[in-house]
């Protein structure tokens, strides 16, 4: 690896500190969190399909026996203020000591938010909730403890952000902050074979993103960059190999670690070009989190392969591409290249096209983010692209 000339930098640890992984882990260590942090009464947080799954939900229930005091499970994609509110309404009646969630991004993030409003009462149905939580920094303790039990790659359950949808004009909003992070995650790949394959295909996709957004992103982190990495060298042949065989455990717990291996910067990753691109369709369009960078990561690396050759050449190696007698800004390109023949290769969408979004609506997801930097034109150019 180049190393720049006098480089020198800060890294702050934004993780869990507890990652447990592994197929059968809930089995094996769902049990011991909850003991030796003397944990009696947890609280549930899950979508309709993993609480009404018998090897899910059901499963769950039965491990957590009588310490199970209360569960919310119609939690929906892009967790909607409405529904995260009432999440929160049941938790505050239940007197939790814990909460779990159980899921994909949504419902993860729904944990984060109702254990930030159980300690701070702030209002998930008030439109300005977001700009309120700026006022609040509850510490790590205030909060209840929160084991994150991921079915999807998301990497929600990695990270202080937790985003929900506004009611009144489906804007995604967020809060964020230390106190969020999950006290502990558990990674079992069993528990991920009920999660339909194109939602874990295209979470995968969003992992690949968050390492390109990794490595992307401004000043040094060698850490996070080399772990990023082996987060594209492992996501690349580890959904390929679940796509061949969807039973396959082993892949599956590759690409739990991929996706976690992705996702050590969490806040400049969560904030670069594609995630921020595709944030403004998703909610308002109905766009998964997964699929829109399906739709837009290789267009935004096009884009930005001649402002910042350098590390996108390194990404280009690490998913496979010869790049040895290659000029670093070709290298460049044939990373976006080599995530567009992964994505085609896994049959996600590609096209957004598809989702039946006007011109308008392409101008009025770019207009707030425009800038010097990213000029308007610019950003309606990549949504073009990815028609």
């Amino acid at each position: 690896m180049e190393i720049a000339e006098a480089e020198s930098g800060t890294f702050v640890y934004a993780n869990p500190r507890t990652i447990h992984w592994g197929a059968g882990t809930v089995e094996s260590h769902l049990e011991a969190e909850l003991s030796q942090r003397r944990l009696d009464r947890a609280f549930l947080i899950t979508t309709r399909s993993v609480a009404g799954n018998p090897a899910l939900g059901s499963r769950l229930r039965e491990i957590l026996g009588s310490r199970l005091v209360g569960e919310f499970g119609a939690i929906s994609q892009h967790a909607p203020a409405e529904a995260v509110a009432a999440a929160a309404d049941a938790a505050r009646a239940a007197r939790p000591d814990v909460l779990i969630s159980f899921g994909g991004g949504s419902p993860i993030d729904a944990g984060k938010s109702v254990g930030f409003a159980l300690a701070t009462g702030l209002e998930l149905r008030d439109p300005r909730a977001a700009d309120h939580a700026r006022a609040l920094r509850p510490a790590p303790d205030e909060l209840l403890p929160h084991l994150a039990i991921p079915t999807t790659l998301s990497a929600a359950e990695l990270s202080g952000l937790a985003g929900f949808t506004t009611e009144t004009d489906r804007e995604k909003v967020g809060l964020r902050g230390e106190a969020l992070i999950p006290t502990a995650v558990v990674f079992d790949a069993e528990l991920s074979l009920h999660t339909p394959v194109d939602l874990w295909l295209s979470t995968g996709i969003r992992a690949v993103d968050h390492a390109v957004e990794t490595l992307l992103a401004p000043r040094s982190h060698p850490f996070s960059d080399t772990l990023a990495l082996e987060a594209l060298r492992r996501l690349q042949s580890s959904l390929l190999a679940t796509r061949a065989d969807p039973n396959d455990l082993a892949a599956r717990t590759e690409s739990q670690l991929g996706a976690w291996f992705s996702f050590t910067l969490p806040g400049p990753a969560a904030g670069g070009l594609s995630h921020t691109l595709g944030k403004r369709i998703g909610s308002r369009h109905g766009i998964p989190h997964g699929v829109s960078s399906c739709l837009l990561l290789p267009h935004v690396m096009r884009y930005l392969a001649d402002r910042d050759p350098k590390p996108l050449a390194r990404a280009a190696t690490a998913l496979g591409v010869d790049t040895a007698e290659m000029p670093t800004d070709l290298a460049a390109r044939r990373a976006a290249d080599a995530v567009a023949d992964l994505i085609r290769a896994l049959d996600l969408p590609r096209h957004l096209a598809e989702y039946g979004l006007s011109q308008a609506d392409l101008e009025a997801a770019a207009r707030p983010m425009a800038s010097e930097a990213y000029p308007f034109e610019d950003l309606v150019g990549i949504y073009r692209a990815a028609e």
